[in-house]
C-alpha cells in the first residue's frame, strides 16, 4: 500500500523536475492579430552591413578539436578566411565574382596543395560540409540569412515562443524554406533558416539549416555572436558552430569600392551569363543597322562599364604548396 501512495507522488516530482529544467517561453513581442507583415520579415532578411571583417573567431567542425577562424566578407559575393590550429595555417579559402583559391595545408578531406579555379561552390561544400553558394555563405556571415529565389508564395506565419522567434515558412517549385527572426531593439533581425527540396516522392530533404543565436548591437547594427550551421546530415559530427570574437563592420579595403552590387534577391548571379558577340540578335547583316544620329546619344551604344577592382585580399597565391588545379570538375 505504501509503495503505491509512493509512486503517484515520484511521479510528480519528476515532472516538477523536467518543467523546472524547461526554459519559459518567450512572448511575442506585439498584441494578437498585429503580426509584422511577411514583407517586412522579408526586407529585413538581407544583411544590413556591406562588409565585415572577424580577427578573431573559434570554429568547430563536427567532432573536431576548434580551431582559430579569421575571415573578410564583402556583399554579394567575396570571401577570404583561414583556418589554424595551433597557431599554424589549417586550410583558408578566397573567392571573389571571377573565381576561386584554396590553400589545404592539413585538412584530410581533400589532398594537400593549391587549388584554383573559375566560380564554383563546391569548394565551400568541400571546406564546410554544407552545400552553401557563394553569396549565400557572404549573407550569412554578414549577419543575414539566404532567401529562395522567386517566385514563392508565403504558405505560414506563426511566433515560436521556445526560440523567441518570428517564423516564416515559404514554398517555390521544388523547395521550401523556413526563415526564422529576432526582435532586438525595436527591429526584426535574421535569426536564421531551413531549405528544404522536395523529392520525386514528394518528401521535403534538407539541404542546410543555419541558427545565429545571441544577436547583439555592433556599429550601429546587429550581429550573432555564435552560428551554428548544419548540412543535409543530423549527425552532429556533421555541425559547424562558428563562434565570434571581435567583429569590425565595414573595414577599409585599401580603397577599393564598396562591393560589386546589392542583389541579393536571389541564388542564381544573371551576372556570369557571356555577353552576345558582335551583331548576334539583331535579325540580320550588321551593316543594315540603322546608323546614329549625329548627336543623338539615345542611338549611340552605352559605354562599357569599368570593370570593378577586386581587393586583393579576396585572391589567395599558392607559395609553399603544390598546384593541384580545379577542386570543382
Amino acid at each position: 500500500m505504501r509503495s503505491r501512495l509512493l509512486a503517484p507522488v515520484f511521479a510528480a516530482l519528476l515532472a516538477a523536475a523536467a518543467a523546472g529544467c524547461r526554459p519559459p517561453e518567450v512572448l511575442p513581442p506585439y498584441a494578437t492579430g498585429e503580426a509584422p507583415k511577411p514583407d517586412v520579415l522579408l526586407g529585413a532578411a538581407a544583411p544590413k552591413v556591406s562588409a565585415l571583417q572577424v580577427p578573431v573567431a573559434k570554429i568547430r567542425l563536427g567532432r573536431a578539436p576548434s580551431g582559430n577562424l579569421m575571415f573578410l566578407a564583402q556583399k554579394p559575393g567575396r570571401f577570404s578566411g583561414q583556418i589554424q590550429i595551433a597557431g599554424h595555417e589549417f586550410v583558408s579559402l578566397a573567392f571573389n565574382e571571377r573565381g576561386y583559391t584554396l590553400r589545404n595545408v592539413a585538412a584530410d578531406n581533400l589532398p594537400a596543395g593549391f587549388f584554383a579555379g573559375p566560380p564554383a561552390d563546391c569548394a565551400i561544400q568541400r571546406l564546410l560540409g554544407v552545400p552553401f553558394a557563394a553569396r549565400e555563405l557572404v549573407s550569412l556571415v554578414l549577419g543575414g540569412a539566404p532567401v529562395l529565389a522567386p517566385p514563392y508564395e508565403v504558405v505560414a506565419q506563426s511566433w515560436d515562443p521556445r526560440h523567441g522567434h518570428e517564423v516564416l515558412r515559404l514554398r517555390a517549385p521544388g523547395y521550401e524554406q523556413e526563415l526564422r527572426f529576432a526582435f532586438v531593439d525595436g527591429t526584426w533581425w535574421p535569426a536564421g533558416g531551413t531549405l528544404w527540396q522536395r523529392r520525386a516522392d514528394g518528401e521535403l530533404a534538407r539541404l542546410w539549416s543555419l541558427l545565429h543565436e545571441e544577436l547583439h548591437p555592433v556599429d550601429g547594427t546587429v550581429l550573432p555572436r555564435r552560428t551554428r550551421l548544419a548540412g543535409p546530415s543530423t549527425r552532429r559530427q556533421d555541425l559547424v558552430i562558428i563562434t565570434y570574437g571581435a567583429q569590425t563592420v565595414d573595414p577599409d579595403l585599401g580603397g577599393s569600392s564598396a562591393a560589386a552590387g546589392d542583389d541579393d534577391a536571389g541564388w542564381e548571379d544573371e551576372d556570369t551569363a557571356s555577353p552576345p558577340s558582335a551583331g548576334e540578335g539583331d535579325g540580320g547583316d550588321g551593316d543594315a543597322s540603322p546608323q546614329p544620329v549625329p548627336g543623338d546619344t539615345s542611338a549611340a551604344p552605352p559605354p562599357a562599364p569599368a570593370e570593378t577592382a577586386i581587393p586583393p585580399q579576396f585572391t589567395l597565391d599558392g607559395a609553399g604548396l603544390a598546384p593541384r588545379g580545379e577542386l570543382c570538375r
